[in-house]
């Protein structure tokens, strides 16, 4: 892990820094240590909200690798008894790309519907499932580093260098910004593999660090340990118990989410945010369009 000073989007003064703890399955999965205190910091420019110190890419690596397997499934269980096996299949299952799809494809529909898509590359993008919803004409690439078997007719590309020998129309990142500790040295890569004119669209969960519902979410789980498993639940007891740094280690904003294309080279053409659900409490995404400029600053 690596302590930072200054906003990892935008380069600004971070505003402050409250009390937070790791998760108990991410410091054991990582670190192979029970839970302990970092930060939760706030960037008084761009509003963007992190965990402090970040993540490297060793640690993203050992978090992520066989993602969603059995053992994981069965290490975070032990920990988070909600944790399920059929819980764990739920959040990739045909269900729930179906409802992604409903809600995702007349918002592409739009942006793009001036746009040749041809080719589409899924960075961070598991097997490859969003594009083979949204894309199934266009010839379908997907870089991860989780090394899973893709779907049928996606690409799997295995290096940042296999990646630059193919010219992609449109490169998307779903539910992968808010992973990584180093958001900015995630772009480059992406930016060199891009053409002048390629379009990026990024979507991430809009959540808020203290809102009624992640706050909620928290005080509920506690709950469930105090039951299931009282000496996890011991573990959390501390100041910052309710600022849990799980596998999202960052807030985004609509304006941060801006403010990272414009720092790395993009030119944003649109942005938005979007429901995963019909009711006014169903979790939100936050989206952008960019497209690639002459000139990169990654």
């Amino acid at each position: 892990m690596i302590k930072v000073a200054e906003c990892v989007i935008c380069g600004s003064s971070i505003r402050n820094q409250r009390a937070a703890m790791v998760a108990p399955f991410l410091a054991q999965r990582i670190w192979n240590r029970r839970a302990f205190a970092v930060q939760l910091a706030s960037c008084a420019s761009c509003e963007f909200e992190f965990f402090n110190p970040r993540l490297e890419f060793g640690d993203e690596k050992r978090l992520y690798s066989a993602y969603r397997s059995e053992e994981y499934q069965r290490m975070r269980h032990a920990s988070e008894p909600w944790y399920t096996t059929k819980f764990n299949e739920s959040l990739s299952n045909e269900a729930a790309w179906q409802n992604r799809k409903r809600r995702l494809e007349p918002l592409l529909h739009d942006l793009l519907s001036n746009k040749r898509i041809e080719s589409v590359l899924d960075f961070g993008g598991d097997r490859g499932e969003l594009t083979t919803f949204l894309f199934p004409q266009a010839k379908r690439f997907v870089y991860d580093i989780s090394g899973v078997e893709t779907l049928p007719g996606v690409i799997a590309l295995h290096s940042e260098e296999e990646c630059r020998q193919h010219p992609f129309d449109l490169i998307v990142t779903s539910n992968l910004l808010e992973h990584v500790g180093f958001p900015r040295q995630l772009m480059q890569p992406i930016t060199a593999i891009a053409s002048p004119g390629t379009l990026v669209f990024h979507e991430v969960p809009f959540e808020l660090s203290g809102g009624f519902m992640t706050m909620a979410k928290r005080i509920a789980q506690l709950a469930v340990l105090g039951v299931a498993r009282p000496g996890v639940a011991v573990s959390l007891l501390k100041p910052g118990g309710l600022h849990i740094m799980h596998e999202h280690v960052n807030y985004f904003s609509s304006k941060s989410l801006d403010a990272l294309m414009q720092q790395t080279g993009w030119k944003v053409l649109a942005s938005g945010k979007y429901g995963l659900g019909d009711s006014s409490w169903s979790a939100q995404m936050l989206w952008t369009l960019a497209e690639r400029e002459s000139e990169s600053k990654a």
